[in-house]
């Protein structure tokens, strides 16, 4: 009995250490409460993803009854203390509790938190701001080498897949086509135990990549979920830098801008109705190559404001390239 009580009150406490704290309207006595309700495996649990910043692998889910919305108060403690509202949340696709009608999943690391984007969105960083681009860095600047939209591998589509995806590093594609048909993947660097699209994996195929890579590279980390709800593409990121998005129906009329997406945030990049309602496409290259993909570059944004005017100049970006191909 003793021993049991030593590890609840270890667990609690490394918890409680741990929080992000909101200042004077912090709710420390709710946090306790919660904490008190917990069993010693799911307080286990919840220590797991906390210390980890959900790297574990792991889909344990804390469940905890709906009332009070306990996932809020978790999600503000080990996250995001600024946090106002449920509706402000959007469970993660690998976890397992999306239809229990009595409890809610409380690991803060199975929520992302919905991203508004800004109108113009700001530019990654003020240093990258009208710099002139580096010819090295964009050898293939108007060529899509292996791209699926150019050399016809789309004959070859499984009628369950809803994507395939191509990784690029400059303007250079790594590695064979990735089909997706499960409704979500996870696409990360060089992160154990996970499931999905390594890209570190596929990086080994590119010996020769520039250092400007290889230090991309090392900031993708947990990546980005890419999950098809209803028709329509999300992307969370799960990474600890933000994501640079251009779809058909991201873009601004009159902005070539991609669409920043913060750490740890979500964001609905693709919508079939917004899609159908438009009436032209624009191929220019700062636009998709095709009107049913989207890009994703990571940690790195491209276009007029920005030192890579185009996304073949950014170390690592992967195409999202949805069924049907254009």
């Amino acid at each position: 009995m003793f021993m049991f009580r030593s590890r609840r009150a270890t667990l609690t406490k490394r918890l409680l250490k741990a929080r992000r704290r909101r200042g004077a309207d912090d709710d420390g006595d709710g946090v306790m409460v919660l904490l008190k309700q917990l069993q010693e495996n799911q307080l286990g649990m919840l220590w797991t993803a906390v210390e980890s910043r959900g790297r574990d692998g792991g889909n344990n889910c804390v469940l905890m009854p709906r009332e009070r919305q306990p996932h809020v108060l978790c999600c503000q403690t080990w996250r995001w203390p600024d946090l106002l509202q449920s509706a402000d949340l959007r469970r993660l696709p690998a976890c397992r509790s999306a239809l229990d009608p009595v409890y809610v999943c409380c690991n803060p690391y199975h929520w992302s938190r919905v991203y508004q984007p800004d109108t113009p969105p700001p530019p990654y960083s003020k240093s990258e701001i009208l710099k002139p681009e580096a010819p090295s860095e964009n050898p293939l600047r108007q060529q899509f080498p292996g791209s699926l939209t150019t050399n016809g591998e789309d004959s070859l589509r499984n009628p369950s897949e809803w994507c395939r995806l191509a990784y690029w590093e400059l303007a250079q594609r790594v590695g064979p086509l990735f089909p997706v048909e499960a409704p979500a993947v996870n696409v990360f660097g060089d992160v154990p135990y996970c499931d999905g699209l390594s890209l570190e994996t596929l990086a080994q195929q590119n010996c020769n990549a520039p250092e400007s890579v290889r230090h991309g590279r090392c900031k993708i980390g947990l990546g980005v979920t890419l999950s098809h709800e209803g028709g329509s593409v999300w992307v969370y990121n799960r990474s600890e830098n933000p994501i640079f998005v251009n779809s058909v129906t991201l873009d601004i009329a009159d902005s070539p801008l991609p669409t920043r997406v913060p750490a740890e945030q979500c964001l609905c990049v693709y919508d079939p109705q917004k899609a159908a309602h438009r009436t032209c496409w624009d191929f220019s290259t700062h636009g998709p190559v095709d009107p049913n993909s989207i890009r994703i570059s990571f940690a790195k944004g491209w276009g007029p404001l920005y030192k890579r005017q185009e996304i073949t100049s950014c170390p690592c970006w992967l195409e999202i390239l949805l069924a049907p191909c254009r």
